[in-house]
């Protein structure tokens, strides 16, 4: 209920027969499917059906079972196709499920359907105005009287299905901002007799104007919302000190109310009294002295979107923010652990996410129609630069603490995404630093995790900030030390840096750029001389890869029993070295792929794996062959299978029906597996072959070796039948040398607009059917 305001996109979609300016918020990325006119025709004729069967179980009062079952079909449709109606057709359908629950004794499961679709269809408030829609307060509020004090359901009289409270307050929270501009008043009247500290009714009425009270009113009808009750809330919150539970619904209340009325509040009297219950409500230790826990804790996601509201326009907010974090800066470092050290991470994370949104919110081309700051209260370019180094000092410190590092390293990403400048020089030169430190190796670990998040900040060339591309191959060559077959939490951190990089770069020898291109500067230059190491960086990446795999192997080799965390650490190893090694050779240059081609080629030739360390392998086989299936095909599925075919001709007759197997047997047909993922017209010239080797092969009884003979026909006729998409590039542009029309280093970690993208799927054509068919014949 007080998450910070969701950022949405406003995306259209041209349409058949409706334009684009009808539609709600349809699936952006239907129109790149191949058959899109059918998916359009279907999505039609789906929602036309829906409408009528809805429309048809509510005039005949037959609820049971169709209205579940339609409604159901409704969710899933929005899934699938989005908000695919026009304005009107939307309208419609909320005031269709709002009708719904005026009936009387409605069956539970149906209000919670009813709860479920109304969030569902008024979660997008920017699409529908306060003049579009009005909700009937005291409809939900009658819903919810009988839901949360429900006192027949202790006595097993009714029977409510399972989190309807949960959809009740979702779907409060997306109908409010459509209640009648008479709703506050009506609400304070009906209400505000109950206002007594001392009445346990004053909870129950406090959790109410939580809920309820309209707080996304227009400028005009100020009057009429907030100027009624916030002096007198903000009185009752400051004569209490005893921590009551409804004091979370007041802050609850005041922080949603500062968020969509940006600077149309005067906080600033109220702001040493605010940063000083804010302060209380940590509970930290005073010296020696233990402080008693508040019984009550405030949500931290209120706080925070309470405190980012009230910056901008030389408020003062930001010096006592400032002062706030010298005040608990100490409990920050890793030695002072404590029960309060998750709230002060998140208390970080959730600032700096606030403060994002905010930024986000404000320079929206579009905006939201209920989130309206006036010019004067806009954060400023000099606001954000204070903002992010009031808190950078406090989240360099907590990404050491072990228990919240995710939750750290979550604050600095949000801090990179406003000023890199700030974040990322300061954090690489820890990690230099760090990674010769033999005394404190942890450092290593967390701040590597950080950095993993910083990633795009890193790579990318920002206005203001392209520094961050000169220091993508020292930090690449710096962390492959990482990889240790001894230290999994290391290598799985390195794995994820790395990842995380390579996802966003193309592994391409630029330095030739420099001389056929006059308009680099000379950071560009720098980074363009760089990139000839990329050579040098895969080739010691897989050497420490093919390491770490015979290491893995000669450790296993006796392996009788493994447990299930090896399983795990395996899972995540063979998956992350997938990943990466796809991440280069998608979009390397035609010399280091066939560098990388060569030498797992090499490292294959005539070894044999055990199933479990075999994963690795054909995690990097996998990734080859997604990326140039034709010549990866052509260097092994041919010596693969005559090697399947030696091991059957020259082995005895009992192979067949040795439940023992051959290991090497088994792992050319896990390999094999592999192979027959590749593209289906790629396979089609070694039908003969696939086809021999599945005749000789498919009658073995050994459990891992039938079970790759298995994966590979399973994999065989996806490859044959399936659509699928063909690349995964970061640039559709022409890598190639001379680099005089496009220049790589500029598409790092640069996002690509949808109405550009050039996505290629595979269609099966008639022959790779007819093989298809022909293989399960």
């Amino acid at each position: 209920m007080d998450d910070p305001i969701e950022s949405e996109r406003s995306t259209d979609i041209d349409e058949m027969d409706i334009s684009e300016d009808n539609l709600q918020k349809p699936n952006i990325f239907n129109k790149y499917l191949p058959f899109y006119d059918s998916v359009k025709r279907q999505g039609y004729d789906s929602l036309d059906e829906i409408r009528e069967n809805l429309s048809r179980i509510i005039q005949l009062r037959e609820l049971r079972p169709g209205f579940s079952h339609w409604s159901s079909k409704l969710q899933r449709f929005m899934s699938h196709y989005g908000l695919y109606f026009t304005k009107i057709d939307h309208i419609k359908i909320i005031n269709l499920y709002v009708a719904v629950l005026t009936i009387e004794d409605l069956d539970f499961s149906h209000v919670k359907t009813c709860f479920d679709m109304l969030y569902d269809l008024t979660r997008k408030t920017r699409l529908i105005t306060r003049d579009d829609l009005v909700v009937d307060w005291r409809l939900l509020h009658k819903w919810a009287k009988v839901i949360l004090h429900n006192h027949d359901e202790s006595y097993s009289l009714v029977s409510v299905p399972n989190d309807i409270e949960s959809s009740l307050f979702y779907c409060i929270r997306g109908c409010r901002p459509y209640f009648a501009e008479s709703a506050t008043q009506e609400i304070l009247d009906e209400f505000r007799p109950y206002l007594c500290p001392f009445d346990s009714a004053f909870s129950d009425t406090m959790r109410i104007f939580e809920l309820f009270l309209p707080v996304h009113l227009p400028l005009n009808l100020h009057e009429k919302g907030f100027k009624l009750w916030l002096p007198e809330f903000l009185g009752i919150w400051e004569s209490i000190y005893s921590n009551p539970g409804w004091e979370l619904n007041m802050v609850n209340l005041f922080s949603l109310l500062a968020w969509c009325n940006i600077g149309y509040i005067d906080w600033e009297p109220w702001l040493p009294r605010i940063f000083t219950r804010i302060l209380k409500s940590f509970s930290l230790p005073v010296g020696k002295l233990q402080v008693s826990l508040q019984q009550y804790h405030y949500s931290m996601s209120s706080v925070t979107t309470w405190i980012v509201a009230m910056l901008g326009n030389g408020s003062s907010c930001l010096q006592h923010l400032q002062d706030l974090f010298t005040a608990i800066k100490n409990f920050y470092h890793p030695s002072n652990s404590g029960k309060f050290q998750q709230d002060l991470i998140s208390f970080l994370s959730k600032l700096a996410q606030a403060f994002v949104d905010r930024v986000h919110l404000e320079r929206k081309a579009n905006p939201v129609w209920y989130f309206t700051p006036p010019d004067a209260y806009r954060l400023t370019e000099q606001d954000i630069t204070d903002f992010v180094n009031c808190v950078k000092e406090c989240a360099f410190i907590a990404i050491f603490t072990k228990a919240y590092l995710k939750e750290a390293a979550k604050a600095c990403q949000y801090l990179s995404m406003l000023r890199p400048e700030l974040i990322v020089p300061p954090l690489v030169e820890k990690l230099f630093s760090s990674i010769d430190s033999m005394s404190e190796p942890h450092r290593f670990t967390s701040i590597m995790t950080c950095l993993a998040s910083l990633a795009r900040q890193i790579v990318r060339q920002a206005p203001h900030f392209s520094q961050g591309q000169t220091y993508v191959l020292p930090l690449l060559m710096a962390v492959l030390p990482g990889i240790d077959s001894n230290d999994f939490k290391k290598t799985a951190v390195t794995f994820q840096f790395l990842n995380a990089i390579l996802m966003l770069v193309t592994c391409i020898d630029c330095s030739s750029a420099i001389h056929t291109r006059n308009d680099l500067t000379e950071i560009e230059k720098e980074v363009c001389l760089s990139t000839a190491k990329f050579e040098d960086f895969v080739t010691e990446f897989l050497n420490r890869t093919f390491q770490m795999i015979d290491t893995l192997s000669t450790e296993m080799s006796d392996a009788v029993v493994v447990i299930t965390k090896v399983n795990l650490e395996d899972h995540v190893t063979e998956l992350a070295l997938t990943s990466m090694m796809f991440g280069i050779v998608q979009q390397c240059s035609k010399k280091i792929f066939q560098t990388v081609r060569e030498k797992i080629i090499n490292f294959l030739a005539g070894s044999f794996f055990t199933p479990k360390v075999g994963k690795l392998v054909t995690g990097l086989v996998r990734a080859i062959l997604k990326a140039n299936p034709e010549e990866t095909l052509k260097y092994l599925l041919p010596q693969t299978c005559e090697r399947i075919e030696n091991i059957m001709s020259h082995s005895e007759t009992t192979i067949l029906t040795d439940h023992k197997g051959d290991t090497e047997l088994t792992w050319c047909l896990i390999l094999f597996s592999e192979l027959a993922r590749a593209r289906g017209d790629t396979l089609l010239i070694y039908k003969p072959i696939l086809l021999s080797v599945f005749h000789r092969c498919v009658r073995i009884v050994h459990k891992d070796t039938h079970e790759a003979v298995a994966n590979a026909a399973k994999n065989l006729l996806k490859s044959l039948s399936y659509v699928y998409p063909l690349e995964y590039r970061l640039t559709v542009e022409n890598t190639d040398e001379p680099f005089t029309d496009f220049l790589p280093i500029r598409a790092w970690g640069q996002h690509v607009e949808f109405d550009k993208l050039n996505v290629q799927f595979h269609i099966p054509n008639e022959d790779e059917v007819d093989f298809a068919c022909e293989f399960v014949e």
